[in-house]
């Protein structure tokens, strides 16, 4: 049963990742700060140098700092996919990266 659902997890996150269309489009300096110091303050806060903390929150299942953060950033969304699991998602594709 364990296996299963892993199996149908794992089915899950790969459908959720291929409705996932990553933003390639070249970042203001304002915006790539922003992030900048969105990362620093991930990392003082013991977390993955390079990660977002709205990354860190979906990730690791603090379900009531993503919903404040989803409410926070309510116009950041690809259909169903919301800000904090996008943020996760452009992590895992590596989206922040030059080309």
């Amino acid at each position: 049963m364990q296996v299963l659902s892993r199996l149908s997890f794992g089915c899950l996150l790969m459908n959720k990742l291929d409705l996932y269309k990553p933003n390639l489009i070249k970042r203001s300096y304002m915006l790539g700060l922003l992030i900048s110091i969105d990362q620093m303050i991930n990392a003082l806060l013991a977390g993955w140098p390079d990660e977002t903390i709205s990354s860190r929150v979906h990730r690791e299942g603090h379900r009531k700092a993503e919903r404040l953060i989803d409410t926070l950033f309510w116009f950041d969304r690809q259909g169903d996919i919301r800000h904090c699991e996008l943020s996760y998602y452009g992590e895992l594709v590596r989206e922040h990266f030059k080309p």
